[in-house]
C-alpha cells in the first residue's frame, strides 16, 4: 500500500469513528491517527542488530456521561473502529462524572513554520546504515574500548481531528546518532554522546565519535575520596539536561500543570514567588528549528508557544494542556505531548503533559571563572538514580561522576560521589550561570554553579582496587577483553 493511500484511509477511518461516536452517545470526540516509519540501528557486544519499522493506528478520547474515556486500535476495518469506540464510552462511564471536562480545543491557525527535510523520507535503509558505519572509528586511543553505537531515523504523519472541527494533518521527521566507549585507564569510566538533527546531512558521524572519545579521556583514571558535608558543586549541562542521568529532569515533573492542579508539587499555588536567583530564565521552545523535538501543534492540537516557565528567578506558569489550564483558570500553553518519532507508539495512550525542548538563558560568567571561584568543590555530568528521587517535594539522593576542584583547579576525574538535598533549595542557591551552553537533542542550557550541595563520598576498599588491577593485568597478557 502507498504512503498516499494510507493516509487516505486513516484520514476515513477517523471521519469513521468521529460519526460512530456521536451515534453512539458520545458528546465529544477526538481521533487521532499516526504512520510512521522507523529504522533503528544498534550494535552492543559487536553484534549488529538493524530493524525496519512501520508503526500506524488509531487513538481516541470521548467525553460519554460527563467523563473521559479513551481507546486504541491498529485496524482500520470499520467493526474495528467502532469496536473501539464502544470501549471509549465504556471506559468513560466507568469514571466519576467530572464537572472540570470541557469540549476538546477548537483549531487556532499558527502562522509558525518548520521546515521539513524531504530526504530522510526517501533515503534508502542501506544509505541510512552507511551513515551508521561511520561511527566507528578504525583506530582507537590505548585503553579506549568500544562499548555501543546506535542510530535512528524516523519519519511519519498524524492526523487529529474532533468533534470541535479541528482538522490537522502534520508530517515530521529526524534522525539521531549516538556512541558510547568505556575508558580502563584506572577505575573503568564510559561516556556517551549523542546529536540529533531534522536535516539529513547535518550530523558529523566521526565528529561524534571523536567527541565522546574526549569526553571519556577527559574522564579517565577517576579516583574515588572520602568527604562529607556541604560543598560547591557545578553542574554541567548533561548533568542538568542531558539525556543520560539528567538532574533537573526532576524540576519538569514538579512544573507540571497536572500535579500543580492536585497540589502534588511544593511549587502548587506559587505562581507569581520568587523561587530561584534573579539569573535564572528556563524556557519551553516547541518552535526552536533545529531541536528535533521541535513541533507546531501539541498532541491536542493547540497551537505550540515558547513558554517562559521561570523568568529571573520568578515561577510564571506550568507545564498546561487544555484541562489542568481549565482547573487552574489559567491558558493552555501547548505542553499536552504524545508519543512519537523518539518516544513510542503514540497511540497507545492519550496526551499528557510534558515538555518539548528546554532552554535555560545563559548567565554572565565563565566557566573557567566558575571553576577559579570554587575553592574546594566539585563539578559533575552525569546522575545515577533519578528515577528514586521525590517527583512531589523534589527531594532526590543521586550519586554523580565528574572532578573533584581544590583552589580554583580542576585536580582530577572523580567516581561515586553522592549528593542529596531537594530540587527547590538547589535552585535558590545556584550562584553562578555560565555564558557559555550546549545544545543536546531536546535542550540548550549553560553549566549552573550551587553554592552549597551536601556530598558524601567512600574510598574504594582494597578488595574493589586489587580486582581492578587483576583486571586489567589479564586483558594486558592477552586475556579476552571484558569491555567488547
Amino acid at each position: 500500500m502507498s504512503e498516499n493511500s494510507l493516509s487516505i484511509k486513516i484520514e476515513k477511518a477517523l471521519e469513521t469513528g468521529l460519526k460512530y461516536a456521536k451515534k453512539a452517545g458520545a458528546s465529544h470526540c477526538e481521533a487521532y491517527g499516526v504512520n510512521e516509519k522507523a529504522y533503528n540501528l544498534e550494535i552492543e557486544k559487536k553484534e549488529p542488530k538493524h530493524n525496519i519499522g512501520i508503526m500506524h493506528g488509531l487513538a481516541f478520547r470521548v467525553i460519554a456521561n460527563d467523563a473521559l474515556g479513551f481507546a486504541y486500535t491498529s485496524s482500520f476495518q470499520e467493526n474495528d473502529i467502532k469496536h473501539t469506540i464502544n470501549l471509549a464510552i465504556q471506559n468513560a462511564k466507568t469514571q466519576k462524572k467530572d464537572p472540570d471536562l470541557k469540549p476538546f480545543p477548537e483549531l487556532k491557525e499558527t502562522k509558525e513554520k518548520l521546515s521539513l527535510d524531504k530526504k530522510l523520507y526517501s533515503i534508502k535503509p542501506e544509505e541510512i546504515a552507511e551513515i551508521f558505519e561511520k561511527l566507528h572509528l578504525e583506530k582507537l586511543p590505548k585503553n579506549i574500548h568500544f562499548l555501543f553505537s546506535f542510530g535512528f531515523l524516523g519519519s511519519g504523519e498524524s492526523f487529529l481531528k474532533n468533534s470541535q472541527g479541528l482538522d490537522l494533518h502534520e508530517k515530521d521527521a529526524g534522525y539521531g546518532l549516538g556512541i558510547g566507549y568505556l575508558s580502563s585507564h584506572g577505575y573503568p569510566v564510559y561516556d556517551i554522546h549523542a546529536e540529533g538533527s531534522r536535516k539529513l546531512g547535518e550530523l558529523d558521524p566521526e565528529i561524534i565519535a571523536k567527541t565522546t572519545i574526549s569526553k571519556v579521556l577527559e574522564s579517565a583514571k577517576p579516583k574515588t575520596m572520602s568527604v562529607a558535608g556541604e560543598y560547591p558543586v557545578i553542574i554541567t549541562p548533561e548533568g542538568s539536561y542531558g539525556a543520560f542521568g539528567a538532574l533537573f529532569g526532576v524540576l519538569t515533573n514538579l512544573l507540571r500543570g497536572d500535579k500543580a492542579s492536585r497540589g502534588d508539587t511544593v511549587y502548587a499555588d506559587r505562581i507569581g514567588d520568587q523561587i530561584a536567583p534573579e539569573n535564572f530564565t528556563l524556557i519551553d521552545d516547541p518552535l526552536r528549528k533545529d531541536l528535533v523535538t521541535s513541533a507546531l501543534y501539541d498532541g491536542e492540537g493547540v497551537p505550540t508557544q515558547r513558554t517562559k516557565l521561570i523568568e529571573k528567578g520568578v515561577l510564571q506558569t506550568y507545564y498546561l494542556d487544555s484541562y489542568y489550564a481549565g482547573k487552574l483558570n489559567m491558558e493552555s500553553n501547548g505542553k499536552a505531548t504524545r508519543g512519537g518519532l523518539f518516544s513510542g507508539n503514540p497511540v497507545k495512550g492519550p496526551p499528557r503533559i510534558g515538555s518539548f525542548a528546554t532552554i535555560i538563558e545563559p548567565g554572565d560568567s565563565s566557566v573557567e571563572e566558575m571553576i577559579s571561584e570554587t575553592k574546594e568543590g566539585f563539578m559533575l555530568k552525569s546522575f545515577m538514580g533519578i528515577h528514586m528521587s521525590d517527583m512531589s517535594s523534589g527531594r532526590f539522593a543521586v550519586t554523580g561522576s565528574g572532578w573533584y576542584i581544590k583552589n580554583g583547579e580542576k585536580r582530577y576525574p572523580v567516581q561515586d560521589i553522592s549528593l542529596s538535598g531537594t530540587i527547590p533549595d538547589l535552585l535558590k542557591g545556584i550562584d553562578m550561570i555560565s555564558k557559555e551552553r550546549k545544545k543536546g537533542i531536546n535542550n540548550e542550557v549553560p553549566y549552573l554553579r550551587v553554592e552549597k550541595l551536601n556530598v558524601t563520598a567512600k574510598k574504594l576498599d582494597f578488595k574493589v582496587r586489587f580486582g581492578i588491577k587483576i583486571l586489567k593485568l589479564l586483558t594486558k597478557f592477552g586475556y579476552p577483553n571484558p569491555y567488547t
